[in-house]
């Protein structure tokens, strides 16, 4: 009984709730982002810059499922050399409830080469917990609905989610856990965090929070901790730099570009 009641503590320490049409939800504090942000980053795979992709928050707020929003545009399109053999031209958008920073709507629009397209819708019933997701591929169109875990996270979602933690109060070694969905499968999604350190970036030498996302095994990613990514040390938490070791190759992706920060980056002497 002791630990529900250290856990119970430990909630309404780290956020308060609020009930609206009969559900609860809770409320985390965003200090971090702020609308207007837009953020530019290039991707290298072979040592070749392969691709590019823009981040955008828009300016407004969206009511979705009577919650306010905040929409996050993901712009992604390979570019160089790679745009030669294969076109990728995609668009991830995420609609963030402002109070409880989880994904209240998620739509995709993939079209990568000739043969692969798709359209993707995925509402999210908090009240009820369930998921329903909707697929149209080339005019082929599925519904599924699922179940759903408290306060889900989408793909854009959950970094979102992760600008709110406060690292400074995290040992290298702690984990951070959310509730994670793609399509119609919600999993346990885990992140490590490594500890401080200085990153060299094209925007300029800055001092970051270094995470590793604890992947399952896998086809795609070379072990457990195969992907590291950096996230600005100070009150912005912008993700900065990732790097992914592949059974085939290493990708490297890297931010060259940013506007409407609401602080300033914690830039480390040379």
């Amino acid at each position: 009984m002791r630990k529900y009641i250290f856990y119970i503590v430990a909630v309404l320490l780290s956020s308060s709730f609020i009930v609206k049409d009969g559900h609860q939800y809770r409320q985390i504090k965003n200090n971090s982002f702020a609308r207007g942000e837009r953020f530019v980053y290039e991707a290298h795979y072979l040592g070749f810059n392969g691709g590019e992709g823009v981040i955008t928050l828009d300016e407004d707020i969206h009511k979705v499922n009577g919650r306010d929003c905040y929409k996050v545009d993901v712009h992604g399109k390979t570019t160089g050399m790679a745009s030669w053999f294969y076109q990728v031209e995609d668009l991830w958008r995420s609609y963030i409830d402002t109070g409880a920073i989880t994904s209240q709507k998620f739509f995709r629009d993939i079209n990568e080469g000739k043969s692969y397209k798709l359209k993707e819708t995925t509402l999210f019933d908090h009240k009820n917990k369930k998921g329903k997701l909707k697929q149209d591929k080339k005019g082929k169109v599925k519904v599924k609905e699922f179940k759903l875990k408290d306060y889900p996270q989408d793909m854009i979602s959950g970094y979102y989610y992760l600008r709110t933690i406060d690292f400074d109060n995290k040992n290298p070694g702690d984990i951070i856990n959310m509730n994670a969905v793609y399509e119609d499968t919600v999993y346990d999604f885990s992140v490590k965090y490594l500890g401080k350190e200085v990153l060299k970036t094209k925007v300029g030498k800055i001092h970051t929070f270094a995470l590793s996302p604890i992947m399952p095994d896998n086809k795609l990613f070379d072990g457990g901790d195969a992907i590291t990514f950096w996230v600005s040390d100070d009150r912005n938490r912008v993700p900065l730099e990732v790097k992914a070791k592949m059974f085939i190759a290493s990708v490297r992706v890297e931010l060259v570009d940013y506007s409407g920060l609401k602080y300033p980056f914690n830039f480390a002497e040379d």
